[in-house]
């Protein structure tokens, strides 16, 4: 295998084993014209969400080209700057937010200038042949919590402040943790929980990819002393800070002995 996509296979090993991730962690890849970095897989045949996108990329592991004329969604076409949509995504903030704050609201949202970018690709992080712009997880909260830990400790950080917004949960957070620069966690929006498979309420973490590697980095020390894996044991979460953990200890059964019989007599 080429040592450059086996740095990106090793990354997303790393995160899986020891975090125990459900679905890949995803490069996305904000293209200019005529710039394409990554030959995908599959493109969509019909306009599709990019939370639909998103939600195929990390369960199937197959990597996907979005381009405007595919894009079915009001939101991302306009974070993306595919189209001038500003009137459209008002009258849909307007469903969660009163009429000044949806104006505001939509004001303020990172989004890429039009024409700004092509296309978008999504590659499973293991697939990812160069350096993604942002990586994109769906996790739960304890993952994210150990994960954004790691970024605090590598920032050398007591605090990450988070914020909630009621629409663009997966589009416009990627596009905010390039265009900020930090980690993004968001609640899964409306659109994200009904067409982005997120019915267990998952939540969205979005890192550009130089803090990726900062959480890498530390994930990977813990990981070498053993203490990152989610099986429990030594080598459970927070083994070196939770003072319960020394409780969590078992010893293999010996040889010959029936399940449920003393270990001991």
């Amino acid at each position: 295998m080429d040592s450059g996509l086996k740095r990106f296979l090793d990354l997303e090993t790393l995160f899986m084993k020891h975090l125990r991730l459900y679905h890949h962690p995803v490069g996305i890849f904000f293209e200019e014209k005529g710039k394409n970095r990554i030959v995908p897989e599959l493109v969509p045949k019909n306009r599709l969400s990019f939370c639909q996108l998103l939600a195929f990329v990390r369960e199937v592991g197959e990597s996907v080209r979005l381009e405007a004329n595919r894009l079915g969604c009001i939101t991302a076409a306009d974070v993306f700057g595919f189209k001038n949509e500003r009137e459209k995504a008002i009258k849909t903030l307007k469903n969660y937010l009163s009429p000044s704050e949806a104006e505001s609201f939509y004001d303020v949202r990172p989004r890429f200038a039009l024409g700004e970018i092509e296309s978008v690709v999504l590659a499973p992080l293991g697939k990812c042949s160069e350096e993604p712009d942002v990586v994109v997880m769906v996790l739960d909260g304890l993952q994210a919590m150990h994960l954004l830990d790691f970024y605090a400790k590598a920032q050398d950080m007591s605090e990450i402040p988070l914020s909630h917004n009621v629409n663009g949960a997966a589009c416009a957070n990627a596009v905010k943790a390039l265009k900020k620069n930090g980690p993004q966690l968001a609640l899964p929006c409306p659109g994200a929980f009904t067409s982005g498979k997120m019915e267990r309420g998952e939540l969205i973490l979005a890192f550009p990819w130089k803090a990726f590697l900062k959480v890498a980095k530390v994930l990977e020390e813990k990981a070498e002393k053993g203490r990152v894996s989610l099986l429990g044991g030594e080598e459970l979460v927070g083994n070196d800070v939770c003072r319960n953990c020394p409780l969590i200890k078992f010893e293999k059964v010996a040889e010959g002995e029936k399940c449920g019989q003393e270990a001991h007599t």
